[in-house]
């Protein structure tokens, strides 16, 4: 009968609503926490840069607008349809997450994505890519206050022998983003490239990128030129049209500039270890020294902020010009994945890198959570078995 009675004390336990309802209130909050809150907590404690003399360019005067206010990420990857499905439900909603978080909290007036959007863009059909589009913007969708421009990746199109004409044209149809572009956003000027069109073959996609930026390399001397209120212009290819307030620009792309290897990068997000002493391949895992060479005598921009490497970096160039590297904003790809904020004027800029959740954080944080509901689940149970075997003694 003592064990009769204890097994009913047992199922009155288990069926009592009042704790059944608490069950699912305790989960739901270790979900919500998990999924929702966690990113709040997390990116709140970065906040916009404030500008200093430390990157002023005493040579330009400075404007009258208001700084832009810019968050720079790289190396999303949605995965194509070969990828596991739990793999892309997870890491697309971590980036999801953190994107939508971003913009409610710091609210940028442009958003730049250099590259590798997609996983397998350059082995996508017509029907795959247009899937891929409308996930990326369904995933990344923002005000319409908020500009987002995307810099192509060798994912996106492929590596330069891969790349076709149809390539290109459906990923500048979908995000107007050309071989070469300059973009001007208030009183800054920045200009994008197609990192795998500076291959220096000779090939009509490299000849044609070398013209634009040619181009846009004498529009930048004209505005200079007039900037400087130099009436007397000696540049016979400038035009009325060119005619617009000068700054140095800002280079966006999605290859790093030349360099040999990762060493001499540093932070919780930078390569690991073994990975920092791994020689680069020109042309596949960073630009050629001639094609890095030819966009600083170009452009001579302020800074270069670039991607690919899926790591951190922060470095000076050969002429001092100081290029950052965006590490990839998936899990999927760095164990601690971060963006970019940039405050931006035309004479000057800051710089704020801020991290995102780490996922072992995250599932830490469940495992920890699951085995304390456990224990608040267990211990009534344990008093009622312990009741009824002091009785049998």
């Amino acid at each position: 009968m003592q064990l009769l009675y204890t097994w009913r004390r047992l199922i009155m336990i288990t069926l009592n609503w009042p704790r059944v309802l608490k069950l699912f209130f305790l989960l739901s909050l270790l979900l919500c926490y998990n999924e929702f809150l966690v990113y709040y907590f997390v990116l709140i404690q970065c906040s916009w840069p404030s500008i200093s003399i430390e990157h002023l360019d005493a040579d330009v005067a400075e404007g009258s607008g208001k700084p832009l206010k810019a968050l720079f990420m790289a190396d999303t990857h949605l995965l194509g349809p070969q990828g596991h499905w739990f793999d892309k439900l997870r890491r697309e909603w971590q980036m999801t997450r953190a994107f939508q978080t971003a913009m409610t909290i710091h609210s940028p007036e442009a958003v730049f994505v250099l590259g590798d959007l997609f996983d397998d863009g350059q082995w996508s059909s017509d029907e795959e890519f247009k899937r891929y589009i409308n996930r990326f913007y369904s995933m990344f969708h923002h005000s319409s206050t908020t500009a987002l421009h995307a810099v192509i990746g060798n994912h996106d199109v492929g590596f330069h022998y891969m790349i076709t004409q149809h390539k290109l044209d459906r990923f500048q149809k979908a995000f107007q983003s050309p071989l070469v572009k300059m973009l001007r956003i208030r009183d800054n000027i920045f200009v994008m490239i197609n990192s795998m069109a500076f291959e220096g073959d000779r090939c009509i996609m490299c000849d044609t990128a070398k013209r634009d930026l040619e181009k846009i390399s004498i529009s930048l001397q004209c505005a200079q030129e007039y900037t400087s209120d130099l009436k007397d212009m000696q540049n016979k290819k400038c035009s009325a049209k060119e005619y617009f307030k000068y700054t140095k620009p800002i280079l966006l792309q999605h290859f790093p500039m030349f360099r040999q290897s990762d060493e001499n990068c540093s932070g919780p997000d930078s390569a690991p270890p073994e990975e920092k002493l791994k020689s680069f391949r020109p042309k596949l895992d960073a630009l050629s020294k001639e094609a890095s060479d030819m966009l600083l005598q170009e452009l001579h921009p302020r800074l270069v902020i670039s991607a690919h490497t899926h790591n951190f970096c922060y470095r000076t160039l050969q002429d001092g010009t100081p290029e950052w590297t965006v590490p990839s904003f998936s899990w999927r790809n760095n164990i601690k994945p971060s963006f970019l904020l940039v405050t931006i004027t035309n004479n000057n800029y800051a710089v704020s890198k801020c991290y995102m959740p780490r996922e072992w954080t995250v599932i830490w944080t469940y495992i920890l959570g699951v085995v304390c509901i456990l224990i608040w689940l267990v211990l009534p149970y344990r008093r009622v078995w312990t009741s009824y075997t002091r009785k049998q003694h």
